[in-house]
């Protein structure tokens, strides 16, 4: 941890400052068993002086600080009411009713009138009062659906669509906007990019959703969040320590069902989980450890077209290039917390987060050239992919009068390494081949060949190492002045300081010429009987590089609640940028750096105590990848993200900035009920398209990929949202409940006035809807859940616009307790075995050419929950 000082440092700045946060009123009326309200009834916060007494009318008035506090009631003759509540900053007023139990009776559950928010119902209340427009969902709804990872959870929520990986969920898009304008963090800490060459695009494949307790998508931004989003922020909260006990254990096993000619390492799934969580010491600390398990054996087919000399020009086939893959994944998680409060003033969380993928692929590839052409290359490959993260954060609050004052500190260090991939060539140039029909060659596997009487020699063998590094390291402080003894208005400044540091090492090693024993007609090259060219390989010879980034901020916001219905926060940020660069090889260095200023307003009108309007203006950056900003030479490099694509670099490409505006109407309603209708409008200066040079590399068709500045683009777009229970229609239905989402996107280039002209990587439509039954008399939780994502423009290569299909996926899931506290659960994923395919132009256009089209297959799993003393379907 290059980092390591700061870190011991700004720990014990931490430990030894405390902060703050705003009182709020917690108010009620205390009942008896027949509804008679209790005069002179005790209500008290345990660990606290805060204390009263009901009144001639039963009513009590509390006045605590922010944070976790527990509230205790007491009344001869009744049994001791005992409950935890979570006041957020935002909170003025909890209204708590209570009824008490005659202590003669036996012990039974405490009703709370008034309902006191949790899982669902209290995010929806923290949405509700957040001072920028946001969307929370808790883990108590999210836990119900199929979903492996947090990108594919994060999809059921209104204004957000994602991007595949090999049919699982991978980069988050909000509003319309490409992966690299959305920031996302964990905890609050922003995360470390998980996969080369993509910095600006944080991968969400690598930790499980079994291990989050809830999701918020903040769609505007307030002085006190990064400027980095014009998208928006994806934060995600991993579990917390709670004071009740809870015990998690759940495995289970499945299969992949999708393609099988070629699979030598199996089709099977398994998955396991365990959560423990409890308090520690009476009321003082708190601890959580959780681990997840997910191992998917799975093979797929890509079929694969080169139209002219450059892959995308004409209409002629120049090659044919069937490619199976075998790919066994295997993901680990752990996440641990403590948790720390010596009063109801302070608290102190220390908390660690752990995520690994470990990948065994192989490949087996042939480049069948043009009809007429001879030549054939067959080409095999293998090799493993390592990618970790590590983060721990720590957070310290401590509460004074009319003041808040919070510190965090947070380092998290991610890796990928690819190890020791082989490849081995065997072709032919020259011969006489068997011919085929032109239906015949459109349809060619890896099984055929033009030689099935003729084994094709060894042409030339590869072996690559890459390994990369990169850590971030955060350090911030906030603090709230409330201005007046009502504390409806305050003041809020606050810096933050980000260090981030990559390094890139790569070994490329290549043995040519004719040799060894020709493989069998139609056949591979075995690797897995081959030694490797170099036996552990030393990574200084590479284009190697290392990268830096730091982010200085400061802000100040002002916050008023004028009164019951309007609210207003405007504010403030400076952040300044300083980005460096080293190319190892030949010492070129440089650096650059700028400032910049971006002001942002929140208004909050509260038509109803349900309804609510909201506006929203700020702007923010897109600050230019390292990828893109450190130089590269030419393709031979070798600066290798995945197989047969190279990261080209482009300094000359100038950071996105936007003005955002947005406004937003919400309705809450009974059972957690939400209708959320929302316009909003982009105005993107300097936005940036990725782009693709084809080039041939030892005669293997290759991509260099890089970013370019496009014109400015106005993006407008509307949002809908809703979570529904049916039985507002007819009571019978009230078991059921309808989420779904709708997003309509326009976009514009400035100076192109073409009816296509639009953004990259940002689509146009895009929906979810799902149906979720559950009913704890039956004791059973059904979930079927759509979503769709219209065609979108991925990149242009050598200046032809190349698209991805519309994706239509189904997924369904369902729950049963079959005993007290053991329940049975079956997942099934991409219901609609729905496919990948690439074009060169759009695909519904009749001159559209297919690239590549690729099927995953459908996958699913049963298992075993246990769950003693948990909640029903939770």
């Amino acid at each position: 941890m290059r980092h390591f000082s700061l870190t011991l440092a700004l720990v014990a700045i931490l430990c030894s400052t405390s902060l703050f946060a705003q009182e709020a009123e917690v108010f009620g009326t205390v009942t008896g068993t027949d509804g008679d309200t209790l005069i002179g009834c005790s209500v008290q916060v345990i660990g606290s002086v805060i204390g009263a007494v009901t009144d001639g009318s039963g009513h009590y008035r509390l006045s605590v600080p922010p944070g976790r506090i527990r509230v205790l009631t007491s009344y001869i003759g009744y049994e001791n009411f005992d409950t935890v509540l979570r006041v957020s900053v935002t909170d003025r007023e909890i209204e708590l009713d209570i009824r008490m139990e005659e202590s003669f009776v036996e012990m039974g559950e405490v009703i709370v009138y008034g309902r006191r928010a949790s899982g669902q119902a209290q995010a929806l209340r923290l949405q509700q009062s957040a001072i920028a427009q946001q969307t929370v969902i808790h883990a108590e709804l999210f836990n119900k659906y199929p979903d492996i990872t947090l990108a594919e959870t994060v999809q059921r929520m209104p204004g957000v669509t994602i991007t595949r990986n090999r049919g699982e969920g991978e980069l988050v898009q909000v509003r319309g906007l490409p992966e690299q304008y959305t920031a996302i963090s964990l905890n609050g800490q922003r995360l470390p990019a998980v996969q080369p060459e993509a910095d600006r695009a944080g991968s969400l494949d690598i930790i499980q959703s079994n291990l989050v307790e809830q999701v918020r998508v903040i769609k505007s931004r307030s002085a006190d969040m990064d400027a980095d989003a014009i998208g928006g922020t994806v934060d995600f909260r991993i579990r917390q320590p709670e004071r009740q006990a809870e015990i998690l254990i759940q495995a289970g096993g499945g299969s992949n069902f999708g393609f099988d000619r070629w699979n030598p390492r199996g089709s099977g799934i398994q998955q396991a989980a365990a959560v423990f969580n409890s308090e520690l010491s009476d009321e003082q600390v708190y601890g959580l450890a959780a681990g997840s398990f997910f191992r998917h054996a799975r093979g797929n087919r890509m079929q694969r077209y080169d139209y002219g000399a450059d892959g995308v020009t004409g209409r002629t086939i120049s090659r044919v290039r069937p490619i199976d893959t075998d790919r066994l994944t295997t993901k680990t998680g752990m996440v641990g917390a403590v948790e720390l409060r010596p009063s109801i003033y302070n608290r102190l969380r220390l908390s660690y987060n752990y995520s690994a993928i470990n990948e065994e692929i192989a490949t087996r590839e042939v480049n069948f050239w043009s009809a007429g052409s001879s030549r054939e290359n067959r080409i095999a490959s293998q090799w493993r992919e390592e990618r970790r993260l590590n983060m721990v954060a720590l957070e310290v609050e401590n509460n004074f009068d009319k003041t808040q004052l919070t510190y965090a500190l947070s380092f998290a260090s991610t890796s990928e390494k690819l190890v020791d991939r082989q490849r081995a060539f065997n072709s032919v140039v020259f011969g006489t081949p068997e011919p085929f029909t032109e239906d015949e060659y459109l349809n060619l596997t890896p099984d055929d060949t033009r030689y099935p009487d003729r084994g094709l020699p060894r042409q030339s063998t590869q072996q690559q190492l890459l390994d990369l590094d990169e850590d971030i390291a955060i350090g911030g402080f906030n603090l709230t002045r409330y201005i007046d003894n009502s504390r409806t208005s305050f003041l809020r400044a606050g810096g933050r300081y980000r260090i981030k540091e990559r390094t890139y090492r790569e070994f490329y090693g290549e043995r040519s010429g004719d040799y060894g024993e020709p493989i069998d007609p139609g056949g591979f090259a075995d690797l897995t009987e081959e030694p490797l060219l170099v036996e552990r390989p030393e990574l200084d010879a590479g284009p190697n590089y290392t990268a830096g980034e730091k982010i200085a901020a400061a802000y100040l916001m002002y916050t008023n609640n004028w009164n019951s219905k309007l609210s207003t926060s405007a504010g403030l940020r400076y952040e300044y940028t300083d980005l460096d660069y080293t190319l190892q090889r030949s010492g070129e260095a440089d650096s650059t750096s700028y400032n910049d200023l971006f002001p942002s307003l929140n208004v909050t009108y509260r038509i109803r105590r349900d309804r609510q309007l909201r506006f929203a203006y700020y702007e923010a950056i897109a600050r230019v990848p390292y990828s893109t900003v450190v130089p590269t030479r030419d393709l031979a490099e070798r600066r290798q993200p995945r197989l047969d694509v190279f990261s080209i670099g482009n300094p000359d490409v100038d950071p996105t900035y936007s003005r955002n505006f947005d406004l937003t109407f919400e309705r809450y309603g009974r059972n957690d009920a939400l209708l959320s209708i929302g316009v909003y409008a982009k105005l993107l200066e300097n936005p940036t398209v990725r782009t693709a040079e084809f080039a041939l590399l030892d005669e293997q068709p290759t991509l260099g990929y890089s970013l370019m500045n496009t014109a400015d683009a106005r993006l407008f777009g509307v949002e809908l949202g809703f979570y529904q229970s049916l039985g507002i229609l007819n009571p019978i239905l009230r078991w059921l409940d309808l989420n779904g989402n709708l997003n309509f996107n326009s976009y514009k280039l400035v100076g192109q006035d073409t009816e296509d002209a639009t953004l990259a990587q940002a689509p146009r439509r895009s929906a979810n809807l799902s149906l979720v039954y559950s009913n704890p008399r039956q004791r059973l939780n059904l979930v079927i859940a759509g979503n769709y994502r219209s065609s979108t423009l991925d990149l242009l290569q050598n200046g032809q616009p190349i698209w991805i299909n519309s994706v239509i996926s189904l997924d369904l899931a369902a729950d049963y307790e079959l005993f007290k506290n053991i329940s049975a659960y079956l997942r099934l994923n991409n219901a609609t075995d729905h496919g990948s395919e690439r074009y060169v132009g759009k695909p519904d256009q009749e001159n559209s050419l297919l690239l590549s089209a690729t099927s995953y297959g459908i996958w699913g799993v049963v298992g075993l929950r246990w769950r003693p003393g948990g909640a029903w379907g939770s």
